[in-house]
């Protein structure tokens, strides 16, 4: 900037040019009249003296009414704008092919080799350096050539722009000096194009932009999952697909497995041959069976000499909920209690049901060829060897496997398969009784008495087919099968009110780990409902073939059967462990925290009434979910509202599980986990390839030039327009005519004029 002052003379009075020209009129008209009164003058050199006295006096009286002034400014000389940016985010960071040169290095080298360069065009310019990620920040050309740490986590093209325009928006910008590899990391809106979006607000900046970026040898060796597409959510027993986008650099035809990994456990790999191609997609899918909420991985194998390891792993949370509830009903023959049975469940529209039902076995005699009666085989080996695990509910109804159990059927065996589905893949199964049920049906000492809620015993058990009601146990008033009414006076006002039933099966005796929900009247009580937990499944038993009359005879009597449609609800939504009935449930407040976020995590207890539980002692775990490392041990006790609340911090990266255990005296009551993440919003190192061609068309748009790093001698490979910029910082006016001196000359003039007309005999 330099300091100038300017003169310039102007005029106050007669402001009107018609006046003005009208003051020049009578001027000439007065020295006109005065020449001829004087030109008989002798000699001529008094005639010359006189009419120049009498001009010099006109034109004085008119430099008067034209009142002169003399203006004075002050003038700042400015200087034209520049800005220099400079990407600072993470993936400058990364070293460039078999070079091992650091991207930022190149920057830092292109200000060293040109240093003379940039101080002339600080002499010259006003150069601003920036230095940005997100938002610039404000740097110096001393930090700059010092080196400057690439740790940005982000590159916002859009909103670095926005800021020069806000900035400069009343100056003048010459040229932007741009220093990136050209990745944008912030998420658009599908209709939002980011390289569309910079270029409008380049040309709305009006400065030439001169882009630089590594050249292409500066291109990193990786291997990178560059994207991963899938749902957050998925159906069980539906197949799930992850879209996986790969990007390779720096090598050519790899054989890679992709990998994907529930947990530590692998689910699903492919082999991709990449070739010469950089980019490459690729569908991992598998069938989840189980619900909740499970962490998967999708990996890549680390390559020799490969720049950066950390994007050759993407894990994510996925939460697998039903679609629908898949049920496998067998019934031994056809019955009312089958009837209405399966009524409920095909009117049920949350359930898909498989159901069959015995007209005939293997061991009953036919006349007829078995070609011509119309009767579908029972697809014994499909049903519970290929397809079980697609099931969630497997239900006998007064079915005897028996006839089934031949060299041919093998039915034992499936009876072996249906204990694996429940103890250890988390099925559930429901006996439902009659006289060809429980012991009746030969199950006493197989795999399915393994896991029953009741015992039996060949020779001791028996039918009893007397009429008799349905009591409910203390644990039958509190559970949530046989909550039929969630007030616990009317729950119970409501089994006494049910019909009765027509006998039950009388087995031994519960297990010691069942619970009775409900027994039969007769005989000395023995279970009619009773539950229990196998394993990671559960089972039930109801030992009666009647629970159809608490359909048919209710609304007979003028009510309804809503109690029947509410008993069977409960029953399949706890088998199937709905998380509604999960007496311990954990929630945190989000499931991907920010290194050292807090994390909320809350604790809820119902009791077997399904009410806040108070009291209940909690031990608490908090581990890193592939090391096993463990980050928290807590203990708490549930308050009033059955609910134990606590937050913690922790800075490493990873996916960790929180685990609980309930207990009361010592004895566990449940238990439940959660999964949550803690990772930074980095995609700096998702894709390590350089973004050449948002640069050029930054560069083309706004109609500046691009260049590929390193440029040794940038002077006179690109020009930027300078023209003057002056400010006026301030101006006073001097004026020549309202002063004693000039008057005097006025005077004066006058004076002397009329002096010399008087010694020539003049009037």
């Amino acid at each position: 900037m330099e300091n100038l002052t300017q003169w310039n003379l102007t005029f106050a009075g007669l402001e009107g040019i018609g006046l003005r020209i009208l003051v020049f009129i009578i001027a000439i008209t007065i020295l006109f009249f005065s020449w001829s009164g004087i030109r008989t003058i002798q000699p001529v050199s008094r005639r010359i003296i006189l009419f120049s006295l009498r001009m010099t006096g006109i034109l004085l009286i008119v430099f008067l009414l034209f009142q002169p002034q003399i203006e004075q400014k002050e003038v700042l000389k400015l200087k034209n704008k520049v800005v220099c940016l400079l990407d600072t985010s993470k993936s400058m960071s990364l070293k460039g092919g078999d070079t091992n040169i650091v991207r930022s290095r190149l920057v830092e080298n292109f200000f060293t080799d040109n240093d003379s360069f940039f101080k002339e065009l600080q002499s010259n310019f006003d150069v601003d350096f920036f230095t940005f990620s997100g938002t610039p920040a404000e740097t110096s050309y001393k930090d700059i050539k010092t080196g400057i740490t690439p740790d940005g986590e982000d590159t916002d093209f859009v909103q670095t722009l926005k800021y020069l325009q806000q900035r400069y928006k009343d100056t003048n910008v010459k040229a932007v000096l741009l220093f990136s590899d050209g990745k944008d990391t912030i998420a658009r809106p599908d209709n939002v194009n980011t390289s569309d979006h910079v270029s409008t607000l380049a040309r709305e900046l009006a400065a030439p932009f001169f882009t630089f970026a590594p050249a292409e040898n500066m291109e990193v060796r990786d291997i990178a999952i560059s994207s991963i597409s899938y749902n957050t959510f998925t159906f069980a027993r539906n197949p799930w697909k992850a879209d996986v986008t790969i990007k390779v650099m720096g090598y050519n035809n790899l054989k890679l497995p992709v990998t994907l990994k529930e947990g530590n456990d692998i689910i699903s790999t492919k082999v991709v041959n990449t070739g010469n191609e950089r980019e490459h997609n690729i569908a991992l899918s598998f069938t989840p069976y189980k619900i909740g909420t499970f962490l998967y991985t999708v990996s890549l194998p680390v390559q020799p000499n490969e720049a950066i390891t950390e994007n050759n792993q993407v894990s994510f949370l996925v939460k697998v909920v039903r679609d629908k509830i898949r049920i496998m009903h067998v019934c031994g023959r056809p019955s009312w209690d089958e009837r209405f049975l399966r009524q409920t469940l095909k009117n049920d529209p949350n359930i898909d049901l498989v159901s069959f039902f015995i007209l005939r076995t293997p061991n009953d005699f036919s006349n007829a060829s078995n070609d011509e009666l119309s009767l579908i085989p029972f697809p014994v080996d499909e049903l519970f060897t290929q397809v079980l695990n697609s099931f969630d509910l497997v239900i006998f109804q007064n079915f005897d496997y028996r006839p089934y159990d031949s060299s041919i059927y093998r039915f034992s065996y499936y009876l072996n398969n249906i204990e694996t589905f429940v103890k250890e893949q988390g099925g559930s199964f429901l006996m439902i009784g009659g006289d060809l049920s429980f012991t009746q049906g030969g199950y006493d000492g197989t795999a399915i008495e393994e896991i029953l809620p009741v015992h039996l015993t060949s020779g001791t058990d028996r039918t009893e087919t007397s009429r008799s009601h349905a009591l409910l146990t203390e644990n039958g008033q509190l559970h949530p099968v046989t909550t039929l009414d969630i007030n616990r006076e009317r729950n119970i006002s409501i089994w006494e009110n049910l019909p009765d039933l027509d006998g039950c099966n009388i087995t031994t005796q519960p297990k010691t780990d069942a619970v009775v929900l409900a027994t039969y009247s007769a005989q000395g009580t023995p279970p009619l409902i009773a539950v229990r937990d196998a394993g990671l499944g559960r089972c039930m038993a109801i030992t009666t073939d009647s629970l159809w009359r608490w359909n048919l005879l209710s609304v007979g009597r003028g009510g309804s059967n809503r109690h029947y449609m509410k008993f069977w609800q409960n029953s399949i939504k706890w088998l199937i462990k709905d998380p509604m009935f999960n007496p311990v449930h954990i929630t945190v407040s989000k499931e991907t925290y920010l290194p050292k976020e807090e994390v909320q995590v809350n604790i809820k207890v119902l009791g077997k009434n399904y009410q806040p539980w108070e009291g209940v002692q909690l031990e608490i775990d908090v581990t890193n979910e592939f090391t096993g490392k463990n980050i928290l041990a807590n203990r708490g006790i549930t308050e009033s509202d059955g609910q134990y609340k606590f937050s913690f911090k922790h800075e490493d990266e990873g996916f960790y599980i929180i685990k609980t255990i309930a207990r009361i005296d010592s004895e566990m009551i449940g238990q439940d986990h959660t999964i949550f993440s803690i990772m930074k919003t980095d995609k700096e190192f998702k894709d390590t390839s350089i973004q050449r061609e948002l640069l050029m068309k930054l560069a083309e748009v706004s109609g500046g030039k691009y260049f590929n790093l390193p440029q040794k001698d940038i002077r006179g490979k690109f020009s930027i327009e300078n023209p003057p910029i002056t400010k006026l910082v301030g101006k006073k006016f001097i004026s020549l005519w309202d002063n004693g001196y000039f008057f005097m000359f006025i005077v004066s003039i006058i004076s002397l004029d009329w002096w010399i007309r008087k010694r020539c005999g003049l009037s």
